[in-house]
């Protein structure tokens, strides 16, 4: 009974989900540092950013690893590496990995070579996060086995609707600066 939990399959998920949870929250957190609303918690926000970046994407590292020694859906280590190569679900597979690859790409910029790529570059490249995280979703709900489970639509759900809420209040907020800068002028 109590091996069945911890049982290769159930950590597959349980990695998978948790790494959408921590990176949703890694986006949300980034997200509002930006927001007027939140400015007084920024510090905090940035070490949440951070953290459950790097989190999320460890557990990403190991939902593929585990996805190695799967006895129903054995992967190879071309198939989880290689976009699009994979005999099962090829495509939401490598977009999988792609989404992957993107994390990837923005948590090395950012801890990294921010001071190589200066910040214009490392700003572009950080805006990945958004593509990569959609592709995630995408992933998850499409090759994930508990898509459909009430549960997993509402975990989705409430990412989705939060991170688009913020997106908006980003978007909106900035917009309003530059009609300020305007009527300052």
């Amino acid at each position: 009974m109590i091996l069945d939990v911890f049982s290769n399959w159930n950590l597959i998920r349980t990695a998978g989900f948790l790494a959408y949870f921590l990176l949703t929250i890694s986006i949300m957190a980034g997200l509002m540092q930006k927001i007027s609303s939140f400015q007084n918690q920024k510090q905090l926000l940035m070490e949440i950013h951070k953290i459950s970046g790097w989190i999320g994407t460890l557990n990403v590292i190991f939902h593929a690893i585990l996805l190695l020694f799967d006895q129903y859906v054995p992967y190879q280590i071309w198939e989880i590496m290689i976009p699009f190569v994979a005999k099962n679900e090829p495509f939401f597979s490598g977009i999988g990995t792609i989404s992957f690859y993107l994390f990837l790409i923005v948590m090395l910029t950012s801890d990294f070579f921010l001071k190589k790529l200066g910040f214009k570059l490392w700003k572009k490249l950080h805006f990945l996060v958004i593509p990569a995280w959609v592709l995630m979703i995408l992933h998850g709900i499409f090759i994930g086995t508990d898509s459909e489970e009430i549960w997993a639509i509402i975990i989705y759900s409430a990412g989705i609707v939060l991170i688009t809420t913020l997106l908006m209040m980003r978007y909106f907020e900035s917009k309003v600066k530059v009609v300020h800068r305007k009527n300052a002028n």
